[in-house]
């Protein structure tokens, strides 16, 4: 293992135990504050459009000046947006931290993906799934430590804990990180905003992208703050309880991550929509299921056998199809493309969730399921 692996992988895992925290935490801080569902579908939309126009141009930002200072940056802001979260609960300023928090967790899955592909693109799927896997486990983890804080009502000791941690994660990043050649070709510095925010992709990028858009509008449905909030006001489940679901979950994400052993150049396409159609199909159900014990199981089987999977492929594709001169803006601009989906995932979720606890669940699925169908334009030879 080089020096450069070991850091992103370093960084990933201590990214992973901040995120956690801060992600299980705040729909219980936003509840105790008396924030109504509604309005949280109002926190979690409001940074959408940030983030697009953030993400599509630190991507290329990245392409002039190298990875390292946008990866630190995206670091540094969700490390102070942790801290100040607790400081404060109003819609306003709770919308805005949000917003900032979102806008640097997605800087950083675009930067950290630049950086493993800059240090080596033979290898680069295998080791986009161990720090993906590593993330997710380290969040499964801190996700439980989170729910027994949240039993005791500890939520400003909550928040601290997952900003020192993300400072932590700053730390070893700028100590551990030597950046290479980040790209064969510099882009001219002068783009415009009109050049960046143009569709100019690749067909193949823009099959990806699509599907990007319209998977994270299902996604964000049941993967916002109703995730929580479902199973203590479907079934009376205690925040404990909650912690333990939501740390199994990050488990089942982190257990293929970590365990496949990527090798396949071929058939990427028929992976991806096979294990995504199968995560639509589990989350759908587990909103329709009457107890507890069996919808927490099939609804824990959706990344297991679904993003687990086809998530280091989903990389792989867009790396493969990104133009060399251009690769961070064009990374970056399929997931901020597909980002927007969080202007509407929540709205959704906010205005079904009371009235069917389980409809964020069955849409989600139903949505899911959607986003897999437009993968079938992709090329058929990867």
């Amino acid at each position: 293992m080089n020096r450069n692996f070991g850091t992103l992988l370093g960084v990933s895992l201590l990214f992973g135990l901040g995120a956690g925290i801060y992600e299980f935490a705040l729909p219980y801080l936003l509840d105790a504050h008396g924030i109504s569902v509604p309005r949280m579908g109002l926190i979690y939309a409001a940074g959408a459009i940030v983030i697009f126009f953030v993400r599509i141009y630190a991507g290329h930002l990245s392409d002039i000046f190298g990875r390292k200072s946008l990866y630190g940056s995206a670091v540094a802001l969700t490390a102070l947006v942790t801290a100040l979260t607790p400081t404060a609960v109003v819609l306003w300023f709770q919308a805005i931290l949000k917003s900032a928090f979102d806008a640097g967790a997605m800087v950083f899955d675009s930067m950290y993906q630049l950086c493993l592909h800059d240090d080596s693109r033979k290898r680069y799927l295998d080791r986009v799934g161990r720090t993906r896997g590593l993330q997710a486990l380290a969040a499964a983890l801190s996700t439980f430590a989170a729910g027994l804080l949240l039993s005791r009502e500890l939520y400003t000791g909550a928040f601290r804990l997952a900003s020192a941690t993300l400072i932590a994660g700053l730390v070893v990043f700028l100590i551990g990180y030597r950046p290479g050649n980040n790209a064969a070709f510099r882009p001219p510095s002068g783009q415009s905003l009109r050049n960046l925010l143009a569709l100019d992709l690749p067909r193949p990028l823009v099959v990806l992208a699509v599907t990007a858009f319209i998977f994270t509008v299902g996604l964000s449905i049941s993967h916002c703050f109703v995730m929580q909030l479902f199973w203590e006001r479907q079934f009376g489940a205690s925040r404990v309880d909650v912690g333990i679901i939501l740390m199994l979950h990050r488990f089942t994400i982190a257990i293929p991550l970590l365990l496949l052993s990527w090798s396949a150049k071929r058939h990427l396409k028929q992976i991806f929509i096979g294990f995504l159609v199968f995560e639509g199909l589990a989350i759908g159900a587990s909103g329709l299921l009457g107890s507890l014990l069996p919808s927490a199981v099939v609804w824990l089987t959706h990344d297991l056998f679904g993003a687990g999977v086809w998530m280091p492929v989903q990389s792989a594709l867009i790396q493969k199809y990104s133009r060399e001169q251009s690769r961070g803006q064009d990374v970056s601009k399929v997931f901020a493309i597909g980002s927007l989906g969080w202007i509407f995932g929540p709205l959704i979720a906010g205005a079904v969730f009371d009235h069917w606890y389980g409809g964020p669940f069955v849409l989600s699925g139903a949505i899911v399921i959607l986003a897999a169908g437009v993968l079938l334009l992709l090329p058929s030879e990867d």
